[in-house]
């Protein structure tokens, strides 16, 4: 939801900071395509990461259609964008509104904006209160607790604004006991460093407004809550805590909210298949309505029988979060879609309002983590290549050929095949006459020449300090690949 009132800038330049921090590379006409601007519209966005992450970034290698940006990994993908979000003057205006201020003359002083654009502001602010019905007819802005816990939490995470929430050393020790208490009772399982930050975070939220903002659930979500390991588990976790954590009924619900919507790891597949196993029945098979969900969206999609646990490890993380209706303002990553995940995009989004509609149920779909759920589907309903593909080796030194033959051999995916044609000349790789199959050349950078692609041939510079992410690149984009498009 905030994506869509978040300044359009803001908004690519996060997506394509977490495009490069995981991939290294991206293409520019597909990254314009995803993002529906054009290409000269992405290279001025990608300039200006560049420019504001530079103290950040170790490499930066721009081509025609290319651009490589190794960022210092000691530095985390989280700390990146939020170096970006703080530049939103949307998020900054909404965090001091939600806090009290409502002198738009203070809040454009604290932001070093004139008050012209703080009035800009202010009628997208009107328009995002107004289409989540929180504006009621005199004007008054009331947020449901629950809503406005999970909303804070969204800015701090997104921006770092950690002065709007007070988290003390007792605080911190006893989220971490109590994570650690459920990390050890429930298969093991492992919260990422971020991930706890977060539900230490929202904890530190609900502990500094239970006293004037009590938050509260309804019986029927209790009741779905209740019946889940993972709820008994917080609830003895926080007997047994030496720090009081919650102070009713409703704040153990709100805590369990805030676990219920991470994301968490195992070091056993054994063990993250029980965990899933374990929440699966009770999230899915124990409601029969979110189980007839499943079973519909399985049935348009026309998934087979070897792709549905695979497909049901992507609807759980998915359907889990829309408990008691928290998922409106889950903070994460942003997803787009290529354009033919769109159209399954528009599919998936068709079911669930028909069903939501259908069950007259109160609930608010996150769009984003619909589109990163659309894209695991879209792995599962890909075209495998039929052929596999050729990789030939153009380099001008037999160390060069040696090095990147090695690591081609040992890094790509089943789909490729590596040449022993060794060849010192691109020119000689060119000719397709000899090939009636697909087929990629990675080119030295000291032999590459523009504009030598073939319908059937795809060209790629590669040295010794990319081959590594154009590695990654074919392994990612071969699940997309059919025989018939390249």
């Amino acid at each position: 939801m905030l994506e869509h009132y978040l300044e359009k800038n803001i908004f690519r330049q996060v997506y394509l900071c977490e495009q490069l921090y995981d991939k290294k590379t991206l293409q520019i006409h597909d990254a314009a395509e995803q993002l529906e601007v054009c290409p000269v519209t992405v290279r001025s966005d990608l300039d200006t990461i560049i420019d504001l992450l530079e103290p950040h970034i170790q490499l930066v290698e721009k081509g025609r259609n290319s651009c490589t940006i190794i960022f210092d990994h000691s530095y985390s993908q989280l700390e990146l964008t939020q170096t970006i979000y703080q530049n939103s003057n949307f998020l900054s205006i909404l965090s001091q509104y939600l806090t009290g201020e409502r002198s738009w003359s203070a809040m454009a002083d604290s932001v070093f904006i004139s008050l012209s654009k703080v009035y800009t502001i202010r009628n997208d602010l009107m328009k995002f209160l107004t289409e989540m019905n929180y504006l009621t007819k005199d004007g008054e802005t009331i947020i449901p607790e629950k809503d406005y816990r999970y909303l804070l939490l969204a800015i701090i995470r997104y921006t770092n604004q950690t002065q709007l929430v007070s988290i003390t050393p007792p605080l911190e020790r006893a989220c971490q006991q109590l994570i650690n208490y459920i990390e050890r009772h429930f298969f093991s399982r492992n919260y990422p460093v971020e991930e706890k930050q977060l539900i230490q975070l929202g904890i530190a939220i609900g502990l500094q407004r239970a006293k004037t903002n009590p938050v509260f659930f309804t019986s029927e979500e209790k009741e779905l809550a209740q019946h889940t390991p993972l709820f008994q588990l917080i609830h003895t976790g926080l007997q047994q805590n030496d720090f009081s954590l919650c102070r009713t009924e409703d704040e153990q619900f709100y805590v369990y909210s805030l676990f219920n919507s991470r994301n968490y790891l195992s070091n056993s597949l054994e063990l993250m298949q029980k965990d899933f196993t374990v929440v699966y029945q009770n999230h899915i098979k124990y409601n029969p309505l979110i189980d007839h969900l499943a079973q519909r969206l399985s049935n348009t999609l026309k998934l087979s029988s070897e792709d549905q646990l695979l497909f049901e490890k992507a609807f759980l993380p998915f359907i889990r979060s829309t408990w008691a209706d928290t998922q409106i303002f889950l903070p994460e990553k942003i997803y787009l879609l290529d354009q033919q995940q769109r159209k399954l995009y528009a599919d998936i989004y068709q079911v669930l309002h028909q069903w939501k509609d259908e069950q007259q149920l109160a609930l608010r779909w996150n769009d984003n983590l619909i589109r990163k759920f659309t894209i695991h589907v879209s792995f599962l309903l890909a075209d495998q290549p039929s052929e596999t593909i050729e990789v030939f080796i153009a380099a001008p030194t037999d160390f060069k050929f040696l090095y990147y033959h090695q690591q081609l051999t040992e890094l790509l995916s089943e789909h490729f095949t590596v040449s022993n044609l060794i060849c010192s000349d691109l020119a000689e790789l060119l000719d397709d006459t000899f090939f009636c199959t697909k087929r990629i050349i990675l080119c030295d950078t000291t032999l590459y020449q523009d504009h030598l692609e073939t319908e059937s041939t795809q060209v790629y510079p590669v040295s010794f300090q990319n081959i590594y992410s154009i590695i990654t690149q074919l392994n990612q984009q071969v699940c997309r690949l059919s025989a018939n498009d390249f």
